[in-house]
């Protein structure tokens, strides 16, 4: 499988294009795409520190984490893609089970150069996304 970084996304659904986004939001963050075998990926990402992947819910995009980011970002480099059918990255047919979107995730972090991290997750009982952190099992 061959993984390239890819170029910078722009308008709609961008950083540069996102509206009522927080003060110093776009100093923070910013777009991009990652290609992963056949998936153009869109992720936001910005910060220092170790990587904390952010992982929006279904059908929402990196934009859902827009208000908890800057705070995360002073501790961690904040990783928020948007996976495969939603916002800027690539809508295929196929591939929505959730292997394959774990997959995606895994591709993209080993892309940007971090082979284990930080994630988080919206809880199924949280209508809006939260940012408890928890530590990957290995892979």
């Amino acid at each position: 499988m061959s993984s390239t970084a890819a170029t910078t996304p722009e308008g709609p659904g961008s950083v540069s294009g996102a509206p009522h986004l927080p003060e110093g939001f776009t100093a923070t963050f910013a777009s991009r795409y990652i290609t992963t075998g056949d998936l153009r990926q869109h992720v936001v990402i910005g910060g220092d520190g170790p990587p904390l992947l952010l992982v929006h819910g279904w059908p929402e995009t990196w934009y859902a984490w827009r208000l908890v980011m800057p705070g995360l970002a002073r501790d961690f480099q904040v990783i928020a893609p948007d996976q495969r059918g939603t916002g800027l990255s690539g809508k295929p047919a196929d591939g929505y089970d959730t292997g394959t979107l774990a997959g995606d995730l895994v591709t993209m972090m080993d892309v940007l150069g971090h082979q284990s991290g930080t994630t988080s997750t919206p809880s199924p009982r949280t209508p809006k996304p939260c940012a408890a952190a928890s530590r990957p099992t290995a892979r």
